[in-house]
């Protein structure tokens, strides 16, 4: 094949558009975690049953309110079972107790699919800079819906993506609308007191990345805010909350469905052990220490990025780094929690397509770029999938959670220069 030839077909590849390569990443995902265990594992289709569904249905609703009921009708502790929920959250749920379960789940359900709309469609679109609905938006969003992580928070009757709806609307209202920030405390407060985890958002919460000084005093002030609100129901709820969260820590649920950090790294120890290889078990800890300081890392890293070009807006690249970090820092976060995936995955791509569009990049840098979108797809679209069809070694969801945070963490790095100028800026209200 001549020079010239490779230079046209180099130049073809290299101009192929951004929807194509992610829609390659998915099929790769399509093929290899559906295609493959559902039809070419046997000689007979094979049905998974990809959602671990109980019978009756909503059994984490359930849970909820019988933690509400024992505060609330029986005047005990509500740190009965398993509850590792913050105190206000039985208060919350309190009003629920007056109607029928079958309702009550149909209420919840309905909401979770109005605040999922809300925050992976609505919320890129008034974010982004392109005003209306792209393809790529529709693919995440389409695929989020129907997505594995999405029906198993439905068939639990959790509340993971009602909580960062309110924490994302949080967010959206404190930069965008800064006559209203007060209002966007309390929502970012009332999020954190239903699930702990939208703690982790509260580096979004920074308009001025140089005013450290007011930055450490609202992050002061909204900690503060959140640990008084741990004593809402008592000195003696409190201590059981504690006592609660330190149980969980020391005895978490281990599985392929749990994608936390310590999960993860107990499962594969375990399965060293199996093989003879007990001397892993010596260096469990390490390796949760390293998994945490890489995410912290990432996430710092990020964060410097926009402290130096002095960033407006909602950063894309920080709000999905702090979306992984919730998601692999608890003890116990179930596969459930990847329904709140979709909505920084879908606004990250809104800003990156503009970035691919640019013609001024070199050879080299689209051909990484390329790369890593073929990466980024390959391991976002792989959460979409049960790990019913997954091998063991694929089953838990960590790694692929880990290889976006590095890849998105590069992409800050790589092109920040030309993503930043297409980030709006915040509309200031007088």
């Amino acid at each position: 094949m001549s020079k010239t030839k490779i230079q046209l077909m180099l130049g073809y590849i290299l101009n192929i558009s951004l929807l194509t390569w992610v829609l390659l990443g998915f099929l790769l995902s399509y093929l290899l975690f559906f295609v493959y265990p559902v039809f070419f594992s046997d000689q007979v289709m094979q049905f998974f049953k990809y959602v671990p569904a109980f019978n009756p249905i909503g059994v984490d609703l359930r849970q909820m309110l019988s933690y509400s009921a024992s505060w609330f009708v029986d005047k005990q502790t509500p740190y009965i079972g398993r509850n590792l929920y913050p105190p206000l959250t039985s208060v919350l749920f309190t009003p629920l107790l007056i109607l029928d379960f079958s309702l009550v789940y149909k209420i919840i359900t309905l909401v979770n699919v109005l605040c999922y709309v809300l925050i992976s469609l609505i919320f890129p679109l008034r974010i982004g800079k392109e005003r209306q609905i792209s393809s790529l938006l529709i693919l995440f969003f389409i695929t989020g819906l129907f997505s594995y992580g999405f029906q198993y928070e439905l068939e639990r009757g959790q509340f993971n993506v009602i909580t960062v709806f309110i924490c994302f609307l949080a967010i959206w209202i404190y930069h965008y609308h800064s006559r209203y920030r007060y209002l966007a405390y309390f929502l970012f407060t009332i999020s954190v007191q239903l699930k702990v985890f939208p703690f982790i958002f509260i580096v979004m919460l920074i308009s001025d990345w140089r005013d450290w000084k007011n930055n450490i005093k609202r992050f002061f002030a909204l900690a503060a805010v959140n640990f008084a609100l741990l004593f809402v129901l008592g000195i003696n709820v409190f201590v059981d909350f504690i006592y609660a969260i330190k149980t969980q820590i020391v005895n978490p649920e281990i599985g392929g469905r749990n994608h936390s950090i310590r999960s993860f790294v107990t499962m594969m120890s375990n399965k060293a052990s199996e093989h003879g290889w007990t001397w892993i078990n010596d260096y469990t800890e390490l390796a949760q220490f390293t998994l945490l300081a890489i995410i912290a890392i990432c996430i710092l890293i990020i964060m410097l990025q926009a402290y130096r070009q002095k960033q407006n807006g909602i950063n894309s690249h920080l709000l999905l780094a702090c979306t992984i970090g919730a998601l692999l820092i608890p003890s116990v976060s179930h596969d459930y929690k990847l329904s709140i995936l979709a909505a920084p995955v879908a606004l990250l791509f809104s800003c990156s397509s503009i970035v691919f569009s640019e013609r001024s990049y070199a050879h080299r840098q689209r051909i990484i770029f390329i790369v890593f979108i073929l990466l980024f797809s390959i391991a976002y679209s792989s959460t979409l999938f049960s790990n019913a069809y997954k091998p063991s070694t694929f089953e838990n969801n960590l790694p692929a959670l880990v290889v976006m945070l590095l890849l998105i963490t590069f992409h800050s790095l790589v092109f920040k220069t030309n993503l930043d100028k297409k980030i709006p800026k915040p509309i200031e209200t007088a």
